[in-house]
């Protein structure tokens, strides 16, 4: 197990204790500090003493990625679990991660499905659920495929080379697209296995979202996700241009307005269609067109700044990486 920590002397106790709290013992806990400014170190060390499951790692300030491969490069198992000190995992996670491996030979990762850790009920955290149990609908009727994976076969990870220590942020996803690219299996555990700590209102999910789209481009452009881009910016610039028109052309400015609106809630009737049946307060589904554009747009902001960085970076002739971006 890898648990890469930055700046997380406060939650390091319970991160530390929920993998304790798994049921399958064979194993080592290796902990990364990347580069902490706080007290991390020294509660690692002051948690781990006495113990020989528990391996410490320090390194530079270079990013999760980075850390992660620190921990692999240490690890010893043949199967490896990448955890994050802000979830609460089920007891029997590791257990049955194993469990699939070893029954189905030929994958190379398992995914177990998850749900956020709901600490507030508000509009985000509503609509959240919601997006959640429609994904494990259709994993569970086959329309979609796993798209993530924490557990790994060691020997898979070695040859794709690990993570991409230049993203800060899809860092996950890509090692999971390299893992598909290369026709490898992913296995699935159903249900609910673990619940990730989240921001609980929209305005600190919009303040995470500009951060993530900033730090997300450089795995799109990576990919060649044009349409992955284009999908959350013209919607954006739209409404951009359409309240510049607004004054001076309304009949066109309003249009542009109407069809980003039209699009918004579009996209929530074809989410109703899939969770009707599975969502108890019908009453989010008023807000969700304002969610989903707030998180589109929030995030349309973070890809702006992201380009802006890209292409002064490149004006300067200097390496694409998360901490030039």
């Amino acid at each position: 197990m890898v648990l890469p920590v930055y700046n997380s002397a406060k939650v390091l106790p319970a991160a530390l204790a929920e993998l304790d709290r798994q049921s399958f013992k064979d194993r080592e806990i290796i902990v990364v500090d990347d580069g902490s400014t706080d007290e991390t170190w020294g509660t690692a060390q002051a948690l781990s003493a006495g113990r020989d499951d528990v391996v410490l790692v320090r390194t530079e300030h270079l990013g999760p990625a980075h850390a992660r491969n620190a921990g692999l490069e240490r690890s010893r198992g043949d199967i490896v679990f990448f955890s994050e000190s802000d979830c609460v995992y089920d007891a029997m996670y590791l257990q049955r991660a194993v469990d699939r491996l070893d029954s189905q030979k030929d994958a190379a990762a398992v995914c177990l499905t998850g749900a956020p850790l709901i600490t507030r009920v508000t509009m985000a955290t509503n609509c959240i659920d919601i997006e959640n149990k429609v994904q494990h609908r259709l994993l569970g009727e086959g329309k979609i495929q796993p798209f993530y994976a924490w557990v790994y076969r060691r020997e898979v990870l070695l040859k794709l080379g690990g993570f991409d220590d230049r993203l800060f942020q899809g860092e996950d996803r890509d090692l999971f697209r390299r893992l598909k690219n290369a026709d490898y299996v992913v296995a699935w555990v159903p249900g609910v296995n673990w619940r990730h700590e989240r921001n609980q209102t929209t305005p600190e999910l919009a303040k995470k979202w500009i951060g993530r789209g900033r730090t997300r481009l450089l795995y799109l452009m990576k990919h060649r996700r044009l349409f992955e881009i284009l999908k959350t910016m013209v919607p954006f610039w739209a409404t951009v241009i359409g309240l510049v028109l607004l004054p001076f052309f309304p009949l066109v400015g309003a249009m542009l307005l109407i069809l980003v609106a039209a699009a918004f809630v579009a996209s929530t009737v074809r989410i109703m269609k899939i969770s009707w049946p599975l969502v108890q307060r019908k009453r989010t589904y008023a807000g969700y067109p304002l969610f989903i554009l707030i998180r589109s747009f929030s995030t349309a902001i973070g890809y702006s700044l992201a380009f802006v960085m890209v292409l002064v970076r490149k004006m300067q002739r200097r390496e694409l990486a998360w901490s030039s971006v």
